[in-house]
């Protein structure tokens, strides 16, 4: 069985999940190809795929613009595959609720897109001097996570790469899929 796996990233964390699907799904027998959504707009036909796992960074509460037209566009295409939708966001931490409801659930409905599997995952906050995050991204994200300090109790490192997803969960979300597939 084979599955696509088209996400995009903004500054590695989505892109490292991705590739950690890929590898869960190799140890389950099913071949995994990536796609990055945002670099590679030759997007494959989904012909010769089982499945499909559609995966987006969040910022400001939007999906990027790729991983979404993605969805939409290939929305006829992905009716009767098995579907997986997940995203990496700072929502998780602050708001679970909502980064599984808005950032999943309605972004499928909107796409016309029925997905098997829905999950956000934490993501990576990297302060560290030659991090991609930008200046303003930095302090925003710096702002947030001085708040989860104190409401939550939750460690963070104002100067290194504060890695928030959970793996555990990340391998269970691709051996459920896997699963999903064989039915």
């Amino acid at each position: 069985m084979r599955v696509l796996i088209a996400y995009g990233s903004r500054w590695g964390s989505t892109e490292e999940i991705a590739g950690r699907l890929a590898d869960f799904l190799g140890e389950e027998g099913l071949e995994a190809d990536l796609l990055d959504v945002k670099k590679d707009r030759s997007w494959p036909s989904l012909e010769g795929y089982d499945g499909v796992i559609v995966g987006s960074s969040v910022k400001v509460t939007k999906w990027m613009r790729e991983p979404l037209q993605f969805l939409r566009r290939k929305a006829d295409e992905l009716r009767g595959k098995r579907v997986a939708l997940f995203v990496s966001c700072m929502s998780m931490l602050t708001d679970p609720d909502y980064a599984r409801t808005d950032l999943l659930e309605k972004v499928a409905e909107s796409a016309g897109v029925e997905a098997v599997l829905m999950e956000a995952f934490g993501p990576v906050i990297d302060m560290s001097p030659g991090s991609r995050m930008g200046f303003l991204d930095k302090k925003i994200a710096q702002s947030v996570m001085l708040g989860l300090s104190k409401d939550k109790g939750l460690e963070f490192d104002a100067d290194g790469r504060n890695d928030l997803r959970d793996w555990g969960r990340i391998e269970e979300f691709a051996r459920s899929f896997a699963e999903s597939l064989r039915g």
